[in-house]
């Protein structure tokens, strides 16, 4: 495996937005943001294949990423800002000051572009230099931080961190389209996107307190009155790989049909809620993984999230968190069984179709969860192939890769939408080498036999 090469930072600048009539802007956090609060960033990097020399892109493509960067600011001012908590403050506030800025660092490198974005297995640490850090004291935390790096000649990549505490995956896929539209229609927005942030905090009701009670989970871990904006320590061992799996239109129908086949042999009837693609991937994933990493520990859990926007009849556009969480608990001697995946899958489709029964039902809950079960045992899943990353096209095409590198602290699975498109699911998995090796065998050869399987009972 290639060690990590190390960058030559070329610069160091900010980047304002662009003038507009509001000098500051302040945002409260509402209890979806306070979940997030001392999380650490999420980290993300898109590669794109350009024969670039040094020349072009210093005087091409930086310009143009630096002007439609400070364009795209101006309608997201809190991105320049910052998250702030005063020691007389009860919470931390959005807060954006004419002045403030986003840093974007330039970098070079001489690492193999190729193998960044290849699908084989790869240290999580080769993709360290080109990601971005936010540097948070006590009281002070950036939103956002950018680096573009350049690979001479074959293309370049950008990355980001983001404060999870101020925007979700929604509100970060909107602000990267938004970028990217401005640059690729040079400095004013695609008209057939509507991606104009809502900023409305009065839309969001909390009606049992939740606010309070995140706030309190996290004063008094490793408190009391733990007010500090320092992240969660959370570090990734040091022999982390990063892997790439997909799943296509095709294998997620093999499944499926599988899924409901074994539920009408023990039912006699189909399944009562309909088997979403997210509940079989998310379903396969979590076997795979309890097998690979060989949990025995009885009961295992499965998180994953729930974008309640068009649940709580708030905008699509809405600028922030607005996601809760659903974790899910099955006894790992059933997920390793013959029937593993379907009996996964139903306890994810009863997860989704329970959300009619109240959607922040349990939410109190969610924080002590978090801090309590053991990190072996939770397996979690992020992001959605619904944020469209690889349509992020800053005018240099389509993202040639998209990578999730923040995974490697959190332990989640991400899930992303296919550069083939059709229905497709990319996976992004970070795991010990002798892990991922065996998520791979078990991945490749559970495909296979569902797809015999369904060859099969249509024979």
């Amino acid at each position: 495996m290639a060690p990590p090469c190390p960058v030559i930072i070329l610069d160091d600048c900010r980047v304002a937005p662009t003038p507009s009539s509001t000098a500051q802007m302040s945002l409260p956090l509402t209890f979806f943001d306070v979940f997030w609060l001392k999380l650490h960033p999420n980290q993300r990097l898109f590669f794109y294949e350009a024969s670039h020399q040094r020349s072009t892109f210093a005087e091409t493509v930086l310009p143009k990423l630096k002007h439609s960067l400070a364009v795209t600011l101006q309608r997201y001012l809190p991105l320049a800002g910052n998250l702030i908590w005063s020691p007389d403050s009860d919470k931390p506030i959005i807060q954006y000051i004419e002045g403030d800025t986003v840093s974007l660092t330039i970098a070079e490198s001489e690492a193999d572009f190729y193998h960044l974005l290849s699908n084989s297995f790869r240290e999580a640490k080769e993709y360290h230099p080109f990601l971005p850090s936010l540097l948070a004291s006590n009281t002070r935390v950036p939103v956002l931080a950018l680096q573009v790096t350049l690979f001479p000649n074959t293309g370049f990549s950008i990355g980001y961190a983001t404060h999870h505490a101020v925007l979700d995956g929604k509100t970060t896929a909107m602000f990267m389209q938004s970028w990217a539209s401005i640059s690729r229609f040079d400095g004013d927005l695609n008209p057939t996107l509507e991606l104009s942030p809502f900023y409305d905090r009065t839309i969001i009701h909390d009606p049992a307190d939740l606010e309070r009670a995140y706030l309190k989970g996290w004063l008094e871990h490793n408190g009391p009155s733990n007010k500090s904006l320092v992240f969660w320590d959370s570090k990734a061992p040091p022999d982390m790989m990063i892997g790439t799996f997909r799943l296509t239109r095709g294998n997620i129908e093999n499944i499926k049909n599988w899924v409901q086949t074994q539920w009408q042999k023990k039912h006699q009837q189909k399944p009562a809620i309909p088997v979403s693609s997210f509940a079989i991937t998310s379903a396969y994933i979590w076997v795979c993984l309890v097998k690979a990493r060989q949990l025995r520990s009885k009961k295992v859990h499965l998180a994953f999230n729930i974008d309640c926007r068009a649940r709580l009849d708030i905008p699509s556009t809405y600028f922030g968190n607005c996601i809760t969480f659903r974790v899910l608990e099955a006894d790992s001697d059933e997920l390793i069984g013959e029937n593993g995946v379907a009996i996964a899958v139903k306890a994810i489709s009863d997860a989704i179709g329970g959300l009619n029964d109240g959607l922040l039902k349990g939410a109190e809950e969610l924080i002590s969860r978090l801090l309590s079960v053991q990190e072996e045992k939770i397996l979690s899943i992020a992001g959605s192939p619904r944020f469209e990353f690889y349509n992020t096209d800053f005018g240099w095409g389509r993202s040639r890769k998209v990578e999730l590198i923040s995974v490697e602290k959190s332990g989640a699975i991400s899930l992303l939408d296919s550069r083939e498109g059709i229905g497709g699911i990319e996976i992004g998995v970070a795991l010990k080498k002798h892990e991922i090796e065996a998520f791979a065998s078990l991945f490749a050869s559970g495909l296979e036999a569902h797809q015999v399987l369904e060859t099969f009972n249509h024979s």
